[in-house]
């Protein structure tokens, strides 16, 4: 007769180090019900049987690694000596070492001070290579935002979420650390004490692992919102490969150097791809069309309020909205028609309109750009502004800065407007 093939179970569970003891009940409630720990295969396989009353122990091996997929010949090792003090060697991941007690009089296999030295050193180092690449990015972030960057960041929702999100990473690492420090400290005392430790199941990692996808959802949202359609697609493309090769990794299960060697492949291929997608999307706009295009969207160009001769050669337009305002971002440039033999002239004027209901903000925006310009007397009245500064005099090329109590102006052209065309200026932008 045919034996027939027992079923298995694949259960996506995730347990701390700090959960060690909570892992073990786990597998001993399981295995009353007849599901028996096999292995770790992209998930935790169990295997169908006959409901028995097993003791599991799981315990963190100090030698063991994150990048650990199978148990490495230290963990091998570790087995044989766990195996003479009656305790079974199951499987093993990452630092977690996983035994069924197979006889009654089996002794512990480490000691109570051990398990805890074990326990804590693991986790405060997990959390610590955890926090790592969210302090560095963050930390990058922060600088960018509060400095040459500090507009493309407080004009973008995109850019501030980005922002927001990195910030509560490193946040709850910090108070992840902070809290395992403070059991770590309770713990010492119940040891020195002689009670029991509780390595029960802590419930704020199933919390932040919805906050965290939570987030993801929310930064490919607001890229779909934005007309960032494109980028949206390709982060969640690379968020789907990433999770591809994680779950290849996880069933295929290499070794350590191998693990290393083929996240560190995959994750330079991902980088050249988005990069060349990216360059790919860039030059594939005809520029008379995007120059079209952008011609249509903007405001004011200089024809608008002064005779120009010839036709743009070059136009750019930006539109940027944040939960704290907008800003709309203008250049145009023209190329005036010469006779033979002349040399050729361009007229260029570009402007920045900041628009915020938030004073702390316009009033960093008009910091930031007005170190170097000078007080005006007289043109405030014209501008209908609070305030306004000047780079150069007269009408030739320079840089004007308006201020009112909503709004920025910045406007840089070759051909300063006198009275007459900065009132119109003003209507145009509707300022």
């Amino acid at each position: 007769m045919k034996k027939q093939k027992r079923r298995t179970r694949r259960v996506f569970r995730n347990f701390g180090y700090l959960e060690c003891g909570a892992f073990a009940d786990y597998l001993h409630e399981m295995s009353l019900k007849g599901w028996h720990f096999r292995e770790w295969r992209a998930g935790m396989l169990f295997e169908d049987g006959e409901p028995a009353d097993i003791t599991y122990c799981v315990e963190v091996f100090p030698k063991g690694s994150e990048m650990d997929i199978k148990p490495e010949e230290p963990a091998e090792e570790y087995a044989e000596y766990c195996r003479a003090a009656g305790w079974e060697f199951i499987d093993g991941e990452r630092k977690f070492c996983i035994f069924r007690k197979k006889e009654e009089d089996a002794v512990p296999i480490v000691t109570e001070e051990e398990r805890f030295a074990n326990v804590t050193k693991a986790e405060l180092r997990r959390l610590g290579s955890e926090m790592l690449t969210p302090l560095i990015v963050g930390v990058l972030f922060w600088l960018r935002a509060m400095g040459s960057e500090f507009a493309d960041w407080m004009f973008s929702n995109v850019n501030l979420t980005l922002l927001l999100t990195m910030t509560v990473m490193i946040s709850v690492r910090i108070i992840q650390c902070i809290g395992t420090v403070i059991w770590a400290v309770s713990g010492k005392r119940k040891l020195n004490s002689g009670r029991k430790i509780d390595y029960g199941k802590q419930h704020w990692q199933t919390i932040w692992n919805g906050v965290s996808v939570l987030f993801l959802a929310v930064i490919v949202l607001l890229l779909v919102v934005e007309d960032m359609a494109v980028e949206g697609i390709m982060l969640a493309v690379f968020v789907l490969l990433i999770l591809g090769v994680s779950w290849g990794i996880a069933y295929f299960r290499p070794t350590r150097s191998g693990n290393w060697a083929l996240q560190i492949s995959v994750g330079v291929a991902a980088v050249f791809l988005m990069v060349m997608v990216a360059v790919i999307l860039a030059v594939s706009v005809p520029e008379e069309e995007s120059m079209e295009t952008a011609l249509a969207e903007l405001p004011l160009t200089q024809s608008d309020y002064r005779e120009m001769e010839g036709q743009p050669e070059w136009a750019d337009y930006q539109y940027m909205e944040s939960v704290l305002g907008t800003w709309l971002r203008g250049r145009v440039s023209y190329e005036e028609d010469l006779s033979d033999g002349e040399e050729e002239q361009s007229d260029t004027l570009r402007y920045d309109v900041y628009r915020s209901e938030q004073p702390w903000l316009l009033r960093e925006v008009w910091q930031r750009e007005t170190d170097r310009a000078d007080v005006i007397s007289g043109e405030a009245e014209i501008w209908g502004a609070q305030e306004v500064k000047r780079i150069g005099s007269g009408q030739g090329t320079g840089i004007l800065y308006v201020r009112w109590s909503d709004a920025v102006l910045i406007l840089q052209a070759d051909v300063m407007p006198d009275e007459a065309q900065s009132r119109i200026i003003k209507e145009k932008l509707a300022l």
